[in-house]
This record gives structure tokens, C-alpha cells and sequence, in this order.
């Protein structure tokens, strides 16, 4: 039983290391104000679905004035 709990507790680590990593290479493309201050998990959901909203309209408009 004890083997089963650590390989249980090995593959969530490694499951929160992709996570994390995930969230890090996020942080690096989207734009922040505060370049010094780490965005919580929160925070850098927030800001992605803002980016990407900005970007929407952005493309959106370019294909109006075409």
C-alpha cells in the first residue's frame, strides 16, 4: 500500500511541476505592469483572457478597415 501512496504522490508532483512550468512560460507572454512581481496562478489567468480579448478586438478592427 505504501508503494502505490508514493508513486501516487510522485506522479502529482510531476503533474504540478508541467502546471507550474505551464503557468511560468504564460507569464513570460503576456504583458505585465510589474515585471519585478511574480502574478499569482489567478492573476495570470486574468490577465491571459485580457490579452487575448485585446488582441481579438485588435484583429477585428485591422479586418474592418480593410
Amino acid at each position: 500500500m505504501k508503494k502505490r501512496r508514493l508513486a501516487a504522490n510522485a506522479r502529482e508532483r510531476r503533474r504540478m511541476n508541467g502546471l507550474n512550468e505551464a503557468f511560468d512560460r504564460l507569464r513570460e507572454v503576456i504583458p505585465s505592469l510589474d515585471a519585478e512581481q511574480k502574478l499569482s496562478k489567478f492573476e495570470t489567468l486574468q490577465m491571459a483572457q485580457t490579452y487575448i480579448s485585446a488582441l481579438r478586438d485588435l484583429l477585428e478592427r485591422s479586418d474592418m478597415n480593410r
